[in-house]
């Protein structure tokens, strides 16, 4: 089985290769309006097919709406969030090309007390969401003067995700890979320097998961942010950027969680929970403003034999 899924990659790889290339060729010469015509048009489709994305994004509204929208309102949502993926994955190679002068003239920066304590020569670890463009929250940042590192997972192909990161780095950004982060992270706190984690991913208790409350239903995810900033005594900020009208964006610094000061006689773990809990809870209470911006055909909640679950939990 391991072996011909490595096959089925390897065969895949120059396709995959292609396509990136192409995209990343013209895409950028298209005028703003295209690439949000276009992934409008994408979302509409989204919907008329088939596809298991359609399936699981209905179900994760379902379990966590439940009658409190209709099925009318659901599609609309989903609708809307696969329009906002498509935009998100397009405007990766479009705002490739003249990248300072594209993100000056389209994102902006919402004004208010947090975004100054934000831009503070300060260490700070940055949380957002699979909602919006987290690809440009990062970019953007480091536009702007911010010493800005961010968490990424490796992507497969190796030629793709050397491209990738070469884009993403092009504005000042740092990429650093998930394995063997720490040390880094730690350092670049010491520097005043600031990381970056998208944290509403599925992440299984053998990888360090644990099981929190996220938009009322429990899901593992990472509680190495919270930790880690328990023990550096970092400040935890939560921040998204969402699209407004007319192919723009607006980034929105929206909560602030100062951890308590470390202490070797308290259990560690516990406090890593309840930050971990209260970052949920943020990104959940933005999920809830914006639904449409927030990526649902994804399998955030999964369910794992021999445990109990809630009735409305869903089963994919």
């Amino acid at each position: 089985m391991g072996n011909g899924k490595q096959i089925r990659r390897t065969l895949r790889r120059p396709f995959e290769t292609g396509g990136f290339q192409m995209l990343r060729l013209l895409v950028p010469l298209l005028p703003r309006r295209a690439v949000v015509g276009l992934s409008r048009l994408a979302g509409r489709i989204a919907m008329g097919l088939p596809l298991r994305e359609k399936r699981i994004g209905l179900a994760n509204l379902d379990a966590v709406f439940g009658a409190t929208r209709t099925p009318t309102e659901k599609r609309r949502i989903l609708r809307l969030s696969f329009a906002t993926f498509c935009q998100t994955m397009l405007d990766v190679f479009w705002f490739s090309r003249n990248p300072s002068r594209r993100i000056l003239r389209f994102v902006t920066f919402e004004n208010g007390p947090l975004k100054d304590a934000f831009f503070a020569e300060k260490p700070v670890v940055c949380i957002t969401a699979h909602m919006g463009s987290w690809e440009l929250l990062g970019q953007t940042c480091a536009l702007m003067g911010i010493d800005l590192a961010s968490i990424a997972a490796t992507v497969k192909n190796p030629i793709v995700d050397r491209i990738l990161i070469g884009q993403r780095e092009r504005t000042g950004q740092t990429i650093i890979p998930q394995k063997g982060a720490l040390k880094t992270l730690i350092a670049r706190f010491r520097r005043n320097g600031k990381a970056a984690f998208v944290l509403d991913q599925n992440t299984s208790e053998r990888e360090g998961g644990i099981v929190v409350d996220f938009l009322g239903l429990p899901m593992p995810v990472s509680s190495a942010p919270a930790a880690l900033a328990y023990r550096t005594g970092t400040t935890i900020m939560l921040g998204f950027c969402l699209p407004e009208p007319g192919g723009r964006y607006r980034i929105r610094i929206t909560q602030a969680i100062e951890p308590p000061p470390f202490a070797k006689e308290t259990d560690a773990d516990a406090v890593a929970r309840e930050l971990t809990q209260r970052i949920q809870d943020g990104i959940s209470a933005e999920i809830h403003r914006r639904p449409e911006c927030w990526l649902w055909s994804y399998k955030h909640w999964r369910r794992l034999p021999g445990k109990p679950y809630p009735a409305n939990y869903p089963a994919y």
